[in-house]
């Protein structure tokens, strides 16, 4: 959970800082002509932002999402809670869901287990699954899915490739002065956290645009309007240490994003929009690659953290779905507080066993239907100890965001999104 937290945020800060400094050429790469285009990114950003949006949550589904995270490493405390699961499947498997959909100022959640698609403009449904296998273990399955208009998934990858072409041969200060130009609203909302320290591009002899970028956190500017969200980032998100790589079988780097001290930087390299390796020659980018995961947070008075948590990531690449899929089965090496010294280790090494822990995201159009943006995931936990331990302190984490961090964070996305919409759609007049 707290990876795939840490994945969204990472994320939307890339596209901020890679897609939006591409500018005003990859709007016309929502459509194949131009009033596709603005079809396709009005339906994009307006289904995005209303997930954001004065979100309406019954006291069921909120409960729900509270005991999630305060057990989601002893999953014991919460299996046998009658109060919040909505059905028993055939194997005693726990089953909650709920859906929402837009209307009129407000997103509006409800309890619902579904098994449909969602098939109209800003629907979603999640499905949450908790499973016993022994005495002792459980497997969570996760599986989201959001509407997104009717977009083709190629157009998701289209806009991909053309931020990056559109970055290449291009000065830092050009960039700079195009995205502060096609983007005045995008460039306000975001700039309450976001500051575009570092913008370098820099052409080698091979063609190929090596793409820098820093930005760093302003959570002082922001605690004006949303004191709370500010106020997490600074204590969990601004001071942790975060680093997201791509490398190749020859340990070549495709993709390189690090976060420490306020700061967080992406550095990509291509040309003609097609991602390039890091250093060396250039060559098509493999369909699988070797995705490491490093992280270290501050929680009460410990630190905790890992390094090298490396998975199978393999791109998902057909004529109606594009996206990432990924598979941890390696464990990582844990760096925890000697107080934990003496407690029993193996069952952290368990999730990491059989299927691993696979996580997939991608979109998926379906012609005359609704494009859909989903995610899935599932992992095993053999509850002792340690995972007590650990558990408290990610139950601290989480309990900390939900309230008013989780509103104001909400906040802050719906502006940035009703900002990107207005912004591409006088880009496409």
């Amino acid at each position: 959970m707290k990876i795939l937290a840490i994945v969204r945020f990472t994320t939307l800060t890339a596209a901020a800082g890679i897609g939006l400094s591409a500018c005003r050429q990859v709007a016309p790469a929502f459509g194949p002509n131009i009033p596709f285009a603005r079809q396709n990114a009005e339906e994009f950003f307006y289904s995005v932002g209303s997930r954001f949006t004065n979100i309406q949550r019954p006291q069921r589904v909120i409960r729900a999402r509270q005991q999630f995270g305060h057990y989601a490493l002893t999953p014991s405390g919460v299996y046998s809670d009658t109060t919040i699961w909505l059905a028993t499947g055939p194997d005693s498997a726990r089953l909650f869901g709920d859906e929402g959909i837009f209307s009129v100022d407000r997103y509006i959640v409800s309890a619902k287990l579904s098994t449909t698609s969602p098939d109209q403009l800003t629907e979603s449904r999640e499905i949450v699954r908790l499973r016993k296998l022994t005495d002792n273990e459980y497997e969570w399955f996760t599986n989201v899915e959001v509407a997104l208009g009717r977009i083709g998934a190629k157009s998701i990858a289209d806009v991909l490739a053309a931020a990056l072409a559109a970055g290449e041969g291009q000065s830092s200060a050009a960039t700079r002065a195009d995205y502060n130009a096609s983007f005045p609203r995008t460039a306000a909302a975001l700039g309450r956290l976001f500051t575009i320290d570092t913008l370098r591009t820099t052409p080698d002899s091979e063609g190929a645009t090596t793409i820098d970028i820093a930005i760093k956190l302003t959570p002082d500017i922001l605690k004006a309007t949303m004191p709370h969200y500010a106020a997490y980032i600074d204590k969990y998100i601004s001071k942790g240490k975060y680093r997201i790589t791509l490398t190749d079988k020859t340990g070549a780097r495709w993709f390189d994003a690090w976060a420490a001290n306020y700061y967080m930087h992406f550095k990509v390299r291509s040309k003609g929009g097609h991602f390039a390796p890091l250093e060396g020659a250039l060559r098509p980018m493999p369909e699988q690659l070797t995705i490491q995961l490093d992280m270290s947070m501050k929680i009460m008075i410990f630190t905790v953290g890992w390094t090298q948590m490396m998975g199978d990531f393999e791109f998902i690449n057909t004529a109606h779905e594009r996206g990432w899929s990924m598979r941890f089965a390696k464990e990582p090496n844990w760096h925890l507080p000697i107080t934990v010294g003496t407690l029993l280790k193996s069952p952290l090494r368990r999730p990491f066993q059989g299927q691993g822990i696979p996580i997939r995201i991608s979109i998926r159009d379906n012609p005359g239907s609704q494009t859909i943006l989903n995610r899935r995931g599932s992992f095993i936990v053999q509850e002792s100890g340690i995972l007590r331990f650990l558990n408290r302190l990610s139950g601290t984490a989480v309990g900390d965001f939900l309230g008013p961090s989780e509103r104001e964070a909400n906040r802050f996305n719906a502006d940035a999104f009703r900002a990107l919409r207005i912004d591409v759609a006088e880009l496409l007049k």
